[in-house]
């Protein structure tokens, strides 16, 4: 028969050959229900929208724990055969293998394994569409009153037990200066300019806003986007920008926004740079208090034969968004290493994929 590891190989490879784009889940939503089907479960399709379905089972009362992870992937991007997984030295190579096939695959060993067992604990496994979009997936499971008091998320955190989210604000900035010819000698460069005004704005956050506390967080910037300005022949009148900054979960959201409206009025009246300020998204963060967090310290300890780290998770994800929300507690924790989701080389250990299915496997035993 099979050993584990191939059988890994197998289910992960054939998830990453299954393009599923945010919005276009349907064929991996069949493919997991068919599978589960075919070891003896009896899954619900769950229509969130005509080309995506939420895939869920469940065991005993399905009411103590929720094990989710979500369905679909950021698009190919700049990834030259995404849908072909490479398996190199140990690790798997393919569009989602980090975020979040390999987390699927030891979900899908996980309930292979109960299966054979005859393991049945009160447990509902919640494979979820549109994470990396909008969340509709894990929206429907709310308004459907799929509730469980406390859910882990299988996406990739190096195996670290996340016990918290940070949260996070996305904001459009635009600094004006005034447009003239490249040659003056006098200019008042609205590109400079919004520069000028976003380290200071990085500068007075990183002071306000790093906690050091048993899990410490400095703010973390992304100036994702800026445009303006013709050529070298024109100073460029304005300039704008798209800026994501996540911060602790102590900090509140609506404290963070109003810091910022602040240090801009600020700007605005000293520096005699017009400045405007559009929020476009927002989250608090959360810490979580469970029991459960022990015990699968404890259970990772004994099956790795190591201490597992704890953290925070310094990006939102569903839990922010949905789950903490309606009042569930959730802790992340699932193999693969961030620093590979999302980029050219995504790619997974596969010994990761099994160590967190081994770990999922004892925790639900015990419940």
């Amino acid at each position: 028969s099979m050993s584990k590891f191939e059988k890994a190989v197998e289910i992960l490879s054939k998830l990453i050959s299954i393009p599923s784009p945010s919005g276009r889940e349907e064929e991996i939503s069949y493919y997991i229900y068919d599978y589960l089907t075919s070891i003896g479960f009896k899954p619900e399709l769950q229509e969130v929208y005509k080309t995506g379905y939420n895939v869920l089972v469940k065991l005993g009362r399905g009411d103590k724990i929720m094990i989710c992870g979500h369905l679909d992937t950021i698009p190919q991007l700049d990834m030259k055969e995404p849908y072909k997984p490479v398996v190199k030295d140990g690790r798997i190579y393919g569009r989602g293998a980090c975020d979040m096939k390999g987390g699927l695959t030891s979900m899908l060993l996980t309930l292979e394994e109960l299966s054979e067992k005859n393991i049945e604990p009160d447990v509902v496994f919640a494979f979820v569409v549109d994470e990396e979009m909008y969340g509709r997936g894990a929206s429907e499971l709310m308004i459907r009153n799929v509730k469980t008091k406390t859910c882990i998320i299988l996406e990739p955190t190096s195996m670290d037990i996340c016990i918290g989210n940070a949260g996070c604000i996305e904001f459009k900035l635009r600094v004006y200066g005034r447009s003239g010819h490249g040659a003056s000698r006098n200019k008042d460069n609205a590109i400079l300019n919004f520069y000028e005004v976003y380290k200071i704005l990085e500068e007075k956050i990183e002071k306000e806003f790093t906690v050091n506390m048993e899990y410490s967080m400095k703010p973390i910037f992304n100036l994702g986007k800026l445009v303006g300005g013709y050529g070298g022949w024109v100073v460029p009148g304005e300039a704008e920008g798209e800026v994501l900054i996540h911060f602790h979960p102590e900090i509140s959201y609506s404290r963070i926004l109003a810091f910022l409206k602040e240090e801009i009025s600020k700007l605005n009246a000293r520096k005699n740079v017009k400045i405007e300020f559009e929020p476009i998204h927002g989250c608090d963060g959360f810490l979580v208090e469970t029991e459960y967090v022990e015990m699968l310290s404890e259970i990772h300890k004994k099956i790795l034969r190591s201490d597992p780290k704890k953290r925070i998770v310094e990006s939102e994800t569903d839990a922010n968004a949905l789950f903490h929300k309606a009042g569930i507690e959730c802790i992340i924790y699932g193999p693969g290493d961030i620093q590979y989701a999302h980029s050219s080389e995504e790619n997974i250990s596969i010994k990761e994929v099994l160590d967190a299915a081994d770990v999922l496997v004892e925790f639900l035993r015990r419940l």
